[in-house]
């Protein structure tokens, strides 16, 4: 977000990170968190087509078919006791065992959840009963599913440099139906600030 000039007497406005600062609500963050996540799937969307190759498979991610949308795959990853799932429709953290909850944003609900499913759901195929509303604090599940997101664009950042996901941001930003959320160096602050 650009900082405007001043103008007859004004101040100059200061770009602001939504949801950053406290006195923001659970809810509104988690909001911010949705947005993020919609626009990270564009961003991911990108990397699979990469000039060097598939970035998430380099990342370590196995693809495969997705078992539920017809001709879509699914990236999965070992992570923190549970696996990391992308997919065009979804994304979270599931854990390995049915003890403890997921988490997962549901790109058509544009909503995230905790996932009470055990192992990850198969891509649009999303039982109400297994879908929590997040309240208060965000879960365990959320955090390590932002763990890794943080990860994630640093590894990118290094594989590609500063350049590359600035440009996905732009493309993103232009695209008629889309709502751009946070430049990539802002929406690092507000993952991390997440973390604290």
């Amino acid at each position: 977000m650009a900082v405007t000039t001043a103008s007859a007497g004004k101040r100059p406005s200061r770009p602001r990170t939504p949801g950053k600062g406290k006195g923001k609500s659970p809810a509104a963050l988690l909001g911010e968190l949705a947005k993020g996540l919609k626009q990270q799937m564009y961003f991911w969307g990108r990397d699979v087509l990469h000039p060097s190759g598939n970035l998430l498979q380099q990342q370590g991610f196995l693809k495969s078919p997705s078992m539920g949308l017809q001709g879509t795959s699914c990236y999965s990853l070992p992570y923190e006791g549970g696996t990391i799932e992308l997919h065009g429709a979804c994304a979270g953290w599931y854990p390995a065992s049915g003890g403890e909850d997921g988490f997962i944003y549901i790109r058509p609900m544009a909503k995230c959840f905790l996932w009470k499913g055990g192992p990850a759901p198969v891509p649009g195929e999303w039982p109400l009963e297994s879908l929590t509303p997040i309240q208060g604090e965000l879960p365990e599940s959320a955090t390590r599913f932002i763990r890794w997101w943080i990860q994630s664009e640093q590894w990118v950042t290094a594989h590609t440099g500063p350049d590359y996901r600035t440009e996905c941001h732009r493309v993103h930003k232009r695209l008629p139906t889309s709502k751009a959320w946070l430049r990539p160096a802002e929406m690092m602050e507000w993952l991390q600030e997440r973390l604290r």
